[in-house]
C-alpha cells in the first residue's frame, strides 16, 4: 500500500504540505547561510581573503600526524558548519516525513531529475556533508536516484556563494575555472546515473526507502526521523573528521620544496592532491583559502588547482553518510569523476593564463 493511503497522509493537501516544508527550509537557512553570508560576502569583498588555509592553519605545512592535531582540525571545521549541518538534518527529517512520495516523485521525476535536484541545491549553498542528510531523505522519499544524487554534488560544486568568494580572493580566470569544474562534476554524475549502473535507473532505489504506512501523529514521525538520522550518520562522521584531520599532513605535503618541482614530480603531486581533496571534509569556500594560500606560498598554480573543486565536492565522510542511498558502484564512479576533474583543472592551467595576481 502506498504511502499516500495512510489516512494521517491526508491531513492536508500536497501543496500545502509543500509549502510548509519551503518555509520550514527558508527558515532554516536564513538562520544557517544566508545570514551569515549577507555579513560575510561584504567583509571578503573588502579584505580580499578568506582567511586561514584550513589545511595548515596559517603553518608553511600542515601538522604531522597526531591526535591535537585531528581535534584542532574538527574544532575548526564544526565551528564553521554546524548550523548548515543541523539544517541538513532538520530538512532531512521533514523531507522523509512531510512530503508526499508521490508529489515529489513528480517534482523531480525522471525527465529533469538532474535539473531539479541542482536547482534545489542551489540556494542551499551547502557543503558536501550537510546537504548528504538531504540527499538521504529524498532517496528515503523515492526520490529519482539522479534528482537525489544532483542536489548533493551541486550543493557544493555549484555553490553560488564559493563563484562569489573565488572572484573576490582570486583572480578572475579562477572563477570561470571553478566554475566549469564544478558543471563537470554534476555533468559526470548524471552521466553515470544514466550509463546503467545497478540501481541508477531508479529500480534498485535504495535500502532505505521508507515505503510503508506510518499512522503515528506527525511530529512523532518527524522526531523520530531526525533521531534515526542524526543516530546513524553523526558518530561516524565525529570520527572520521578528527581522523582524517589527524592524517592530513600525510595526505596534503604541502610543505617546503612543493613550488620547485618539474616533470613528473609535478603531474605525481597532482593525482595525490586531486585523490587526497576527495577524503577530507571542508567548510564551504574554504578550497578558495586554500589555493590562495598555497599561491602566496609560492605553488605552482598547476598544483593549487588539483584541489580547487576536489577538496568541496566530496568527502569521505560524506560518500559513507550516502552510502546506503545510492549504489557503491556509483558512488566509487562519482569519486573517480571527481578525481578526473581535477587532475583536468590542473591540465588546464598548465596550459597557459593569468592564474597569479
Amino acid at each position: 500500500m502506498s504511502v499516500l493511503s495512510s489516512g494521517s497522509r491526508r491531513s492536508a493537501p500536497p501543496w500545502a504540505l509543500a509549502a510548509g516544508v519551503g518555509v520550514l527550509a527558508a527558515l532554516l537557512l536564513l538562520w544557517a547561510k544566508w545570514g551569515p553570508y549577507w555579513v560575510k560576502v561584504p567583509a571578503v569583498a573588502e579584505s580580499g581573503s578568506l582567511g586561514k588555509s584550513i589545511l595548515t592553519a596559517g603553518a608553511d605545512a600542515p601538522p604531522g600526524v597526531s591526535l591535537s592535531a585531528g581535534l584542532a582540525f574538527a574544532g575548526t571545521y564544526f565551528l564553521a558548519i554546524w548550523p548548515a549541518l543541523v539544517a541538513g538534518l532538520v530538512l532531512a527529517a521533514a523531507v522523509q516525513t512531510v512530503l508526499p512520495a508521490a508529489w515529489l516523485s513528480r517534482l523531480v521525476g525522471r525527465g529533469r531529475g538532474t535539473v531539479a535536484g541542482g536547482a534545489l541545491a542551489m540556494p542551499g549553498m551547502m557543503c558536501s556533508c550537510c546537504a548528504a542528510p538531504v540527499a538521504v531523505g529524498l532517496r528515503r522519499r523515492a526520490a529519482d536516484v539522479r534528482a537525489a544524487l544532483a542536489f548533493w554534488l551541486a550543493s557544493p560544486a555549484l555553490n553560488p556563494v564559493v563563484l562569489v568568494f573565488c572572484a573576490f580572493v582570486l583572480p578572475p580566470a579562477w572563477t570561470a575555472l571553478r566554475l566549469a569544474a564544478g558543471l563537470a562534476v554534476v555533468g559526470g554524475g548524471a552521466l553515470a546515473a544514466r550509463r546503467g549502473l545497478p540501481g541508477a535507473d531508479g529500480t534498485e532505489a535504495s535500502t532505505e526507502i521508507a515505503e510503508v504506512d506510518d499512522d503515528r501523529p506527525l511530529p512523532t514521525r518527524f522526531l523520530a526521523a531526525l533521531g534515526g538520522l542524526a543516530v546513524r550518520l553523526l558518530p561516524e562522521y565525529l570520527v572520521l573528521v578528527v581522523a582524517l584531520g589527524a592524517l592530513r599532513g600525510v595526505l596534503f605535503p604541502l610543505g617546503a620544496g612543493l613550488g620547485d618541482l618539474h616533470g613528473a614530480l609535478v603531474v605525481g603531486i597532482v593525482v595525490l592532491l586531486a585523490a587526497a581533496g576527495t577524503l577530507l571534509p571542508v567548510p564551504t569556500g574554504a578550497e578558495i583559502a586554500v589555493v590562495a594560500a598555497l599561491l602566496a606560498a609560492g605553488v605552482s598554480p598547476v598544483v593549487a588547482a588539483a584541489l580547487l573543486v576536489t577538496l568541496p565536492a566530496v568527502s569521505l565522510p560524506s560518500l559513507l553518510m550516502v552510502r546506503r542511498s545510492f549504489p557503491r558502484r556509483l558512488l566509487a564512479t562519482v569519486t573517480l569523476v571527481v578525481v578526473l576533474v581535477g587532475m583536468a583543472s590542473s591540465a588546464v592551467v598548465a596550459v597557459g593564463g593569468s592564474w597569479t595576481a
